[in-house]
């Protein structure tokens, strides 16, 4: 059922409620950018229930709810508490359930919940908009800012922490693994000379040191230089891959 038909008028003034609603929001809404794929594969029908594990600033839920009017349910869980507390002020729909929580305690979630039938779960994996934006946590290699880069402030580690504390062995390893990084050995040793004289703080100052480490053809390529290096710290510092391992048989 897409949109407009939803918006028939046999469908009842509860639903049409819920309509104008929605435009409300979505105003204030990221649309993702996979919508459509979403949509088509998840297929969500009258009645159903998901759960998005990945919720952010609510595009993907927004889009599911219009299409499983007029009792079905979405469970949406947030890592980050400030961007949580943004989105829960935002969103008044009763049929969404919101948690503040790192989904691989997918488990534990829905039982204190008590979440019901479950037609399908949604993950939208990598960096949000609104973190490269507006967090001021250093995800972005475009903005000077702390680098910082966890989802939730309670984590061990920060992305300063490891470039300032962990061996020259596990930077590179993480550059290689994490962001596929080709010259993850330069910019390790890079990262662990220039410590040595003074501490790294900020996200351009990890920009200039991938930079002196790398090739100058290196630097006009269509993708930034920078990015497979933020994108493997941002990994290692969320836990990213070990949460999604913990989580599939869960979601299973």
């Amino acid at each position: 059922m897409n949109y407009e038909r939803g918006t028939m008028k046999n469908k009842g003034l509860k639903n049409e409620k819920f309509q104008r609603s929605s435009f409300n929001i979505q105003s204030s809404v990221h649309i993702p950018v996979l919508k459509n794929e979403v949509l088509k594969y998840l297929n969500p029908k009258p009645n159903e229930n998901f759960i998005d594990c990945t919720f952010g600033e609510g595009g993907h839920s927004i889009e599911i709810l219009k299409r499983i009017n007029p009792e079905g349910k979405i469970l949406g869980i947030e890592i980050d508490p400030q961007l949580y507390e943004k989105v829960r002020l935002n969103f008044k729909e009763k049929r969404l359930i919101l948690v503040n929580d790192s989904y691989s305690n997918l488990k534990e979630i829905i039982k204190e919940k008590e979440f019901g039938l479950i037609n399908g779960i949604l993950f939208d994996l990598g960096i949000s908009k609104w973190h490269l934006e507006e967090s001021k946590r250093g995800f972005s290699f475009k903005r000077d800012e702390v680098l910082d880069m966890r989802y939730d402030p309670n984590l061990k580690f920060t992305a300063q922490s490891i470039a300032n504390e962990w061996p020259q062995t596990e930077i590179e390893s993480i550059l290689k693994e994490y962001g596929e990084e080709r010259f993850a050995k330069k910019i390790a040793k890079e990262i662990v000379n220039t410590r040595k004289l003074r501490k790294i703080k900020t996200t351009f100052q990890l920009v200039e040191i991938i930079k002196r480490a790398t090739p100058s053809w290196y630097h006009h390529k269509k993708i930034h230089f920078a990015t497979r290096a933020f994108q493997a710290l941002r990994i290692a510092v969320n836990q990213e891959l070990e949460n999604l391992k913990s989580v599939l048989p869960q979601a299973l």
